[in-house]
């Protein structure tokens, strides 16, 4: 936030209703809020940095939209909620492509309001921690968030570079984790779109019923609570990209559909009559082998080639191995760059070396998971290989460029792998033979007692522990 308190800017041209909210927001929860009279008033206030501003759309002079537009060029990272008395679906579409956080009919709920500005303020203090995230990062050119110097990764950039080219449907493939979405927005913030919406939509998240309105939006009156008419995301994405993730596991008759709005770019919400066209770049994930969904009558072929125009592949990270130790810096490093003031946090050569020989069946997911994870259970700043969870190995007989995959620094790598993998044999010994003398153990094992037991002793095993 811009201060010790959340700051909130009220703007509306009746000074009962400003004073209103004012008292709301201040006296019930303590945020600091200000009001201006107009919208003229609040532009010239903008410079004080607020969090939140909440306006009237309907005003002399400056109208609420013109506002909106204006506190998004001078702080992008402040959220704005617009009200009106006077509701219609084209004000309530420009409000949200604007980038309006809510849209409220008056009159409303007090409680209503209230938990709409507490939701803006939580956006608007993850937009302002991103935005200084990246000025210590340094900001990077669109699509280097695609990490990587293998030749797997060299071919993603150069699809995603020919892909926003054009207008043409994109189709990514690839496992859970391996940044699907990622490549989508790359795609889109390099094409000519980019200054318009990207709208994702996760096809599993939500049940059939649900999907369809938040796809085509619904009327005033379409079922049960829908209280006004709402845009869905084919609207709310005119003019920019429209990203459906796991687009495999839509059902049957939405498939039918999508098909649809494909060909003719047209639509009906739910409930209504009136046909919507919009111009939208459509872009989709999957992480299905849809032929064999096709084969099994669970894909529509017709669908599959609409969207299937350009298709990237999206690799594992068996498949870009060496990426792996790019990844990690940039994560620790993301990681620390998160905690503020906290002393940064560091991989020991060991933890490090047992990152690198895992499979990764999550991928680039699993890998972020695994370290966020390390650094929160960590003692100290430094994250050691017993941190880390006990990750299924690449078996015996792995080849050392499995293991050290570049060769700066690779002898100190190499170093604490040996040493991990000793610990771990060590304690799987001390378990299994917990009954038996040193002397037994050792042999068993094809060492020496005195070696055993100064290795017992460097990593703090006795007998009677069960590591």
């Amino acid at each position: 936030m811009t201060g010790a308190r959340p700051r909130i800017l009220v703007v509306d041209d009746e000074p009962h209703m400003g004073r209103s909210l004012q008292l709301l927001l201040s006296e019930e929860r303590g945020y600091e809020v200000e009001v201006a009279g107009s919208g003229d008033e609040a532009v010239a206030r903008l410079s004080r940095g607020y969090d939140v501003v909440v306006s009237d759309i309907t005003m002399p002079g400056m109208d609420g939209l013109a506002l909106l537009r204006g506190v998004k060029d001078v702080s992008p990272e402040t959220e704005v909620v617009l009200m009106t008395a006077y509701s219609t679906v084209k004000s309530a579409i420009d409000a949200i492509r604007a980038g309006a956080f809510e849209y409220l009919i008056k009159p409303f709920d007090n409680d209503q309001f209230v938990v709409v500005v507490e939701n803006a303020l939580k956006v608007a203090r993850l937009a302002r921690e991103n935005r200084d995230l990246k000025s210590r990062l340094g900001e990077r050119p669109r699509g280097e968030s695609l990490i990587g110097g293998s030749a797997a990764m060299a071919r993603v950039r150069y699809l995603v570079d020919r892909a926003a080219e054009s207008d043409a449907t994109v189709l990514i493939t690839g496992e859970s984790g391996t940044g699907k979405e990622i490549i989508a927005r790359a795609i889109h913030g390099h094409g000519p779109r980019r200054k318009g919406p990207f709208v994702a939509l996760n096809c599993t998240a939500l049940p059939e019923t649900l999907l369809e309105t938040e796809l085509f939006g619904y009327e005033r009156g379409a079922f049960t609570g829908a209280a006004k008419t709402k845009p869905g995301k084919f609207e709310l994405a005119s003019d920019g990209t429209l990203f459906f993730d796991e687009v495999g596991d839509m059902e049957p008759a939405l498939q039918t559909k999508l098909l649809r709005v494909l060909e003719t770019r047209s639509f009906e919400r739910v409930g209504g009559v009136e046909v919507v066209k919009v111009d939208v770049r459509f872009i989709a994930a999957t992480n299905r082998p849809l032929e064999k969904a096709i084969a099994d009558g669970a894909f529509r072929e017709d669908l599959y080639y609409r969207l299937n125009v350009i298709s990237i592949h999206a690799p594992t990270l068996r498949e870009r191995r060496e990426d792996i130790p790019m990844l990690i810096d940039h994560i620790v490093a993301k990681r620390n760059l998160e905690a503020g003031d906290r002393e940064p946090v560091s991989l020991s050569d060991g933890a490090r070396a047992r990152l690198l020989a895992y499979d990764y069946p999550g991928n680039v997911r699993e890998l972020e998971n695994l370290i966020e994870r390390a650094t929160v259970l960590a003692k100290g700043p430094r994250v050691e290989a017993d941190d880390l969870p006990a990750l299924g190995g690449r078996g015996a007989g792995v080849a050392i460029e499995q293991v050290v995959t570049v060769l700066d620094g690779a002898w100190g790598v190499l170093q604490g792998a040996t040493k991990d993998l000793e610990r771990q044999l060590i304690a799987r010994a001390l378990r299994e033979w917990a009954g038996a003398p040193n002397e037994v153990i050792a042999e068993r094992l094809g060492t020496s007692r005195r070696i055993l037991e100064l290795r017992m002793q460097e990593f703090g095993f006795r007998k009677d522990e069960r590591k």
